[in-house]
């Protein structure tokens, strides 16, 4: 090796450069993207569910007109307008048999919950995926950055605090648990305009409307369905049990859209989840360039 011989020092004596370390955001923004992908991916698996619902719920639509258009549904709703008579008998009997044949508010609710809560549970697994990555790809430099001293174990709890921070510099009042209440935020917005979109109705199961706002709008989306439905099913010719199932589809069709893809003037599911992820996004960089900063001791380029 060649030496300076004027300070007797070998350049095989001095330590081998070290690379310098690239942009935290050169770094990230890939695996960043790479979340953004995966995350708008997810999004179509975890509406299905509340199409394979609705599917399977038309499938019975037809016992469901029997049982409408029988006799005892006729008795019921005569009994009914008679003068003096306490009524309810009717309204009692058709939400039953739509709740036996079809599906309860409860169901419903459950489906859209489940949507919403899957989706965002997906999300954090791809962000569990998206550290790992990230953390390997700055393993070369660990001195550079934090999430390269990051015990492993550690990693998820060190995001979830940074993801916290985020959050309270973008609301002080979020709490680092938003991401479940969402799934109630979510659900409640959807359910609710689905039950506006189809208009507060004083009919035969006007009633239960009253109570729908604090129950995510459910009670009314099911009350709705079957007072519209009943209101056309007093066709005595042309074969009324076929044409009221078909009807009955096309509501359930309806319904199933609104929820989805919303209407003109209020947001459906598919988009209110695209705007959650969003927001998670932004947070999502946040965390992720706070971990990317330099260590205690250390300097960042």
């Amino acid at each position: 090796s060649l030496c300076d011989w004027s300070s007797d020092v070998c350049s095989s004596d001095l330590p081998a450069a070290v690379p310098a370390s690239p942009p935290s955001g050169k770094i990230a923004d890939p695996h960043l993207a790479w979340a953004d992908e995966q995350v708008e991916q997810a999004l179509e698996e975890h509406l299905r569910p509340i199409v394979d619902f609705f599917e399977h719920a038309k499938k019975n639509t037809r016992p469901f007109a029997d049982e409408a258009l029988s006799w005892g549904s006729k008795w019921r709703l005569v009994a009914d307008k008679v003068p003096f008579a306490s009524g309810g008998k009717h309204e009692q009997f058709m939400r039953g048999k739509f709740e036996e044949y079809l599906f309860t508010p409860r169901q419903l609710e459950d489906v859209v919950r489940q949507a919403v809560a899957g989706y965002i549970q997906h999300i954090e697994s791809i962000e569990g995926r998206m550290l790992v990555r990230l953390r390997a790809d700055v393993s070369d430099f660990p001195s550079a950055y934090q999430i390269a001293q990051i015990d492993g174990e550690k990693l998820r709890a060190s995001y979830e605090e940074a993801l916290a921070q985020a959050m309270s510099s973008v609301d002080g009042n979020l709490r680092s648990d938003v991401a479940t209440e969402m799934v109630s935020i979510i659900a409640g917005e959807v359910l609710a305009q689905v039950a506006v979109r189809m208009g507060v109705s004083a009919g035969i199961l006007g009633t239960g409307a009253a109570s729908s706002w604090a129950t995510f709008g459910v009670g009314a989306v099911v009350g709705l369905i079957v007072d519209q439905i009943v209101s056309r099913v007093w066709d005595w010719y042309a074969d009324p049990r076929g044409n009221l199932a078909v009807q009955l589809n096309q509501k359930l069709d309806d319904v199933r859209r609104w929820i989805i893809d919303g209407s003109g003037d209020s947001t459906g599911l598919r988009d209110r989840l695209r705007q959650f992820a969003r927001e998670r996004s932004t947070l999502r960089r946040q965390a992720v360039m706070t971990l990317m900063q330099a260590p205690s001791g250390g300097s960042n380029p």
